[in-house]
């Protein structure tokens, strides 16, 4: 709640957040998000370990993109967006907006998304199976690594 004990719009996306199931992408990429914040001499290691696919862990370098994104401005939309024909291929849209809540997202347009892939035999997040393939355009799910193709997380509850 603000300062002045009045509910905000800020205080609507809190529990709205709060809410999402463990198995939401947008949760997952927060969970990213502060793991990209990360400053300790741990931290490349477990952004490989726990987060990106084993496919791209060499791309992401020494993460300094990815980590220049992370503390940015940029929100996180807690719409996820579902591949074609894909479930196990999620989409999480980066948004540079004011607005904590935003009644269409359609009309607040992506600065970025993070394309990510359901990996439960890579899964180290209790409730969760994402793994963080690409941050930038999203990506096609015929060029994303997928093992557990056809399933739907949404199935969870």
């Amino acid at each position: 709640m603000s300062d002045d004990m009045s509910w905000t719009e800020e205080d609507d996306a809190a529990v709205a957040y709060e809410l999402l199931p463990d198995w939401h992408p947008s949760l997952f990429v927060d969970a990213v998000r502060m793991g990209l914040q990360r400053l300790d001499p741990g931290a490349l290691e477990m952004l490989r370990a726990a987060f990106v696919t084993p496919e791209s862990a060499d791309r992401w370098g020494d993460f300094s993109e990815a980590r220049t994104i992370a503390n940015s401005s940029l929100k996180l939309s807690m719409s996820a967006l579902w591949a074609v024909d894909a479930p196990d291929v999620s989409y999480v849209r980066w948004v540079d907006t004011q607005a904590h809540v935003a009644p269409d997202s359609r009309l607040i347009p992506a600065e970025l998304h993070a394309t990510l892939v359901w990996r439960p035999e890579i899964a180290v997040t209790p409730g969760s199976a994402w793994r963080l393939h690409a941050l930038g355009d999203p990506a096609h799910p015929d060029d994303v690594p997928r093992t557990a193709i056809g399933f739907d997380p949404r199935t969870l509850g």
